[in-house]
């Protein structure tokens, strides 16, 4: 596979903990597990976006090059959007730097998709939770897919709503989205330049924006793994999942 750019999204002042990309885990920051998870898919190049001089010196330790983006990037995709406008690859994989435990194969699965499937804009990942309270959480974003894949909506709502409590509806689970997007380039183009939706806006999530304007997104179907770093708990949530599940790096 060639054509495809990896870009890594890392804003060094996030709200709830800053800095996080660069926290240790397990003697290595977050962002340098996401980096070497991209650079094992051999897809092409990797690069790191972000608004922090700190975040490039960093990147520069473990071999990674980092690009200082503009202060006007409202979000990470518009952040990768910047990165990539003066590339060539005609696909670009969007992986967040607060995902310590995205997979190579997750990552490989997106962009086969994306090549693969000529009526993808955006690819992305989800995978199957099992029907209990956690899955009320917020933060869990669910899919609602149709049985080619394609996204039909995306909410932190309990979607599908199961209005009867049967055995057999129990056992269906839910689609928990992951935050990986694989991109064409029109698409991603059409898409940073889109003005936010009114979906967008209620939910908080800008993927919406891409569906409500008429986009394909379809998921391809991974397996679960560790958390995203969001707080200092998942911090320390993610340091006992590596040693729980003897992670080599």
């Amino acid at each position: 596979m060639n054509n495809v750019l990896i870009v890594i999204p890392a804003r060094y002042g996030s709200s709830r903990l800053p800095g996080k990309i660069l926290k240790p885990l397990c003697g290595k920051p977050v962002i340098q597990h996401v980096y070497e998870a991209c650079q094992k898919t051999g897809l092409g190049d990797v690069l790191i976006a972000t608004e922090s001089p700190i975040v490039v010196e960093a990147a520069a330790t473990f071999g990674a090059k980092a690009v200082l983006t503009s202060e006007a990037c409202k979000s990470g995709t518009d952040r990768v959007f910047e990165v990539a406008k003066n590339r060539t690859e005609q696909f670009i994989i969007n992986v967040q730097g607060d995902e310590p435990f995205i997979q190579t194969k997750t990552v490989l699965s997106v962009a086969n998709l994306l090549q693969q499937d000529p009526a993808c804009d955006i690819a992305t990942a989800a995978f199957a939770r099992p029907d209990t309270e956690e899955v009320d959480n917020p933060n869990i974003v669910k899919a609602v897919l149709a049985k080619d894949g394609r996204a039909l909506y995306f909410s932190r709502s309990r979607v599908p709503y199961k209005r009867e409590k049967t055995a057999e509806n129990v056992r269906i689970p839910y689609w928990h989205h992951c935050g990986i997007y694989g991109y064409r380039r029109a698409a991603l183009e059409r898409f940073v330049n889109l003005p936010e939706s009114p979906l967008e806006k209620l939910e908080r999530l800008e993927q919406l924006r891409a569906l409500e304007d008429g986009m394909i997104i379809k998921c391809t179907e991974i397996q679960p793994s560790g958390p995203a770093i969001d707080t200092a708990e998942d911090l320390a949530n993610a340091e006992a999942y590596y040693l729980k599940h003897n992670i080599q790096s």
